[in-house]
């Protein structure tokens, strides 16, 4: 849509590496980094490791998994996998908020964005993860070409906001602004 001219700006987001489809057939498309949304571990309120500061993947082998996103599973098994496990997944939801509710349920644990935690949800606790952090990549995305006063305005606004939203103490860090040409 964004090549075909149906609209200016595409607010997206991707897991590792460039966003895809930023080459191709037609014009040239600028990816701009407006924030990084770590995914936390998010625990029955009860889980033994619920009150720790911040947890390894490694440490959460044994446990059953829910998904949040259709999107996350080859995410999480690719970390999972850098942690030595393969993953138990016992469901999936295309919704952060269900997820959480089949974490507060017993169902498993489940990654999920830091954007995606509120609001709070009883019975379930959010704990950052150790090094390496798993995130999505939050932007715009854009055509190369001389940008119109409203999609400048729309991007500044967008950055405004992605920094006042952040949650205490996490600040949004814009990622790379263009991923490295192959």
């Amino acid at each position: 849509m964004l090549r075909g001219g149906a609209v200016d700006v595409a607010l997206a987001y991707h897991f590792d590496g460039p966003l895809p489809g930023l080459r191709g057939p037609g014009p040239d498309v600028r990816w701009i980094p407006l924030m990084e949304d770590p995914l936390h571990v998010v625990l029955p309120e009860t889980h033994p490791l619920g009150g720790r500061p911040v947890l390894n993947l490694a440490e959460l082998a044994d446990e059953p998994w829910v998904l949040g996103c259709l999107k996350t599973e080859a995410y999480l098994r690719r970390y999972a996998e850098q942690a030595g496990f393969s993953p138990d997944v016992r469901g999936s939801t295309t919704d952060y908020f269900f997820a959480r509710s089949l974490v507060a349920a017993g169902v498993g644990l489940s990654l999920i964005p830091t954007v995606a935690l509120t609001p709070a949800l009883p019975g379930v606790r959010a704990v950052p993860l150790d090094a390496p952090t798993p995130a999505r990549h939050i932007g715009a995305a854009v055509l190369r070409r001389p940008a119109r006063p409203e999609v400048t305005t729309l991007i500044e606004a967008l950055r405004q906001q992605a920094e006042a939203t952040a949650p205490p103490g996490h600040r949004p860090q814009p990622a790379r602004a263009d991923p490295p040409r192959p």
